[in-house]
């Protein structure tokens, strides 16, 4: 476009110092104007009482399109002279309503409705959503959908497990289990024995997945059904059985009242895992430390099953820490690459608790560190249920060693 003709002007727009002309003498003023006239003279040969610099912002909007948004027609504002084009294309605008097309968040009364209409929808559509997908909780993790368990099958290993569970993630009120995610101390030693340990608890009946937990932390598939939950993220309830008052449950839940003479074989597979546990992570604890990426394998834990039949977690701690330090200086002395540095670690622990044994060794037990507190399992075996705190910690996980606890 090189010049504008009258037809092609939204009136409506002109500016007031502009009023007194007519439209011939507005096209062609501004055409003088885009042709490069001096605007001094346009202003004296017009009789324009104006700024110069003013003089381009009063000109009309020149019709470009119609408004999707309501009857009137969409106007562009005219460049100045020392432009190139004659409009400036990107700034398009509804003269009545104030419709902007060139701008994403258009805050003209149409625009704002329809945005408002739009959110409107979306959140029903939401709603419905959730509405079905609570459904399909229900569905298929009601409560009734699962017998009760007897209190009176719970064996040790339930009994130690529930009462971890209930003593840090039960809500105030006792009706449902927290998420373990919000547990403010450790259940145990390992993330992989939490996780072993409420997997125990569900794959048996004795949790059970809330209705009234949130929904994302239910699967949903691509036609909403669901049949698995995240582990850390879902409320539980108790689906036990009980002969008296509830609230009398959770109080042996919380304190649990256990023979272990009747038990004594589940009590040692228990702390065998948990001293298991506290010797892998440490071991993960201390490769990390050094910058080594270990992943733990069978072998690993086979070697540390062995160990923890004669050294105490603190003593197995000593011969990890000595056998990461060693690696670390063989990979720093650049004799060996840092994978072959990283796998002798497992076989320096081996070698050291069979030389430890074969010479006698006083091997001297360290100490828990803080970046690994004693967790809740632990704390329960030892302190509440056996009574000689840090036990599990200082002492070899055997059968010989635990009559000797239980004789304290």
């Amino acid at each position: 476009m090189n010049e504008v003709s009258a037809n092609q002007l939204i009136i409506e727009t002109i500016g007031e110092e502009l009023g007194h002309l007519s439209i011939d003498q507005l096209v062609v003023l501004i055409n003088r104007y885009k042709n490069g006239a001096l605007v001094e003279t346009l202003l004296e040969e017009f009789d324009l009482n104006i700024k110069s610099t003013m003089l381009v912002r009063s000109f009309p909007l020149v019709r470009v399109d119609k408004c999707p948004n309501c009857p009137a027609d969409l106007g562009c504002p005219i460049a100045s002279k020392s432009s190139k084009v004659f409009l400036s294309s990107h700034k398009e605008e509804c003269w009545n309503c104030g419709h902007k097309p060139y701008v994403l968040n258009c805050q003209c009364s149409v625009c704002i409705s329809l945005k408002k209409q739009q959110e409107i929808e979306a959140e029903i559509k939401v709603q419905d959503k959730l509405k079905i997908k609570k459904e399909t909780i229900k569905n298929e993790y009601g409560s009734e959908n699962y017998k009760k368990v007897k209190e009176s099958s719970l064996g040790l290993k339930e009994k130690i497990f529930l009462s971890i569970v209930v003593r840090n993630c039960l809500s105030e009120d006792g009706k449902y289990i927290k998420p373990i995610k919000y547990s403010l101390e450790p259940l145990t030693p390992s993330q992989e024995l939490t996780t072993m340990l409420i997997r125990h608890l569900t794959s048996r009946k004795i949790l059970i997945p809330s209705i009234d937990s949130d929904v994302d932390s239910f699967v949903f598939d691509e036609d909403y059904n669901t049949s698995s939950y995240y582990t850390y993220e879902v409320k539980y309830l108790l689906n036990i059985e009980t002969e008296d008052k509830y609230s009398f449950l959770i109080e042996r839940l919380l304190y649990p009242d256990i023979d272990i003479d009747v038990f004594y074989e589940d009590f040692l597979m228990v702390w065998n895992e948990v001293a298991l546990h506290e010797c892998l992570s440490y071991l993960l604890f201390q490769m990390n430390d050094v910058g080594y990426n270990f992943s733990i394998g069978e072998t690993t834990k086979t070697t540390f099953e062995k160990l923890l039949e004669i050294f105490s977690v603190g003593q197995i701690y000593n011969l990890i820490f000595r056998a990461v330090s060693n690696s670390t200086r063989a990979y720093q002395s650049r004799n060996y690459t840092k994978t072959h540095a990283m796998n002798m670690v497992i076989a320096s622990c081996r070698n050291q608790g069979e030389k430890a044994i074969a010479e006698k060794w006083d091997l001297k037990p360290y100490s828990r560190i803080k970046q690994l507190p004693e967790s809740e399992l632990s704390r329960l075996l030892f302190t509440t249920i056996l009574k000689v705190p840090y036990a599990g910690f200082s002492v070899a996980p055997t059968l010989t060693n635990l009559s000797m606890l239980l004789e304290q």
